[in-house]
Parts: structure tokens; sequence; C-alpha cells
């Protein structure tokens, strides 16, 4: 048996220097994740509504909302550590709830610009360091 022994195998997706910022990502998102479940349990123990000022309303019923942050918090959390770990399945719902997020946050840039600007554009890194270099991660 000479020759080759890679020969006629698969080979595996070239890995380099943008892995750690894919990790990165996947860390940013366990952040958001975090963020989220805590922001989804004090909206449950708080309930209630949210109104930003008589000038510019956001009605938002606190309650529900914060079921809909509880579970996109948990999804981040799984997502962010198969995304560790290099799970393909985790791309796809990462780039999914992180875009969501980001998306989410722009019906909050009223009550809470600062905020709502910093979770957008961390969701947004995290969009585009999964879709552009994710792959190198996988396994």
């Amino acid at each position: 048996m000479t020759g080759d022994l890679t020969a006629g195998e698969p080979r595996a997706p070239r890995r380099t220097r943008w892995v750690v910022v894919v990790r990165l990502a996947a860390v940013l998102l366990f952040l958001l994740g975090c963020w989220n479940v805590w922001d989804g349990i004090s909206a449950l123990a708080r309930g209630g509504f949210v109104v930003a000022d008589a000038d510019r309303v956001l009605l938002l019923e606190v309650t529900k909302w914060g079921w809909v942050l509880l579970a996109l918090g948990v999804v981040e959390l799984a997502a962010a550590a198969a995304l560790l770990r290099g799970a393909g399945w985790a791309r796809v719902v990462a780039v999914l709830v992180a875009g969501f997020n980001g998306i989410v946050q722009l019906a909050f840039l009223v009550a809470y610009p600062v905020g709502a600007v910093l979770i957008l554009v961390l969701s947004a890194l995290i969009v585009w360091a999964v879709v552009r270099h994710g792959h190198e991660v996988g396994g």
C-alpha cells in the first residue's frame, strides 16, 4: 500500500484565524442570550406596560415580551454552545436568532436608544461573522 492515504477522502474546511472571530461571535451570542434570559425573567416578574413618553408612545405588554425574550435567550444560549463545538445547525440558528434579535431592537429604539443600538450592532456582527466565516469552525 503505497501512495497518498488521504486520496479520495473529502477535505476538511480550511481553518484560518477567522475561527477566533466566529468563536467571539459565539461568546457574544451567549452574552446576548444571558441578557435576554435576564430581561425575560425580570419582565415576567415586573409585568405591566412600558410607555416611552407622551410624544412617542411605545406601548408594550411586558409579560408577553418577557416570554418571547426568555425563549429567545434560551435558544441563543443553546446555539452559542453548539456553535463553539462547530455544529452546522448552530450556524443557521445563530444567524436567525441574532437577526431576529437585531430587528426586535428597532422597536426599542425610542425607549432605550443606547442599549438598542448596542444590541443591534452586536447582532449584526454575529450574523456577519457566522455567515462569512462560520464554515471554518464546523466539523
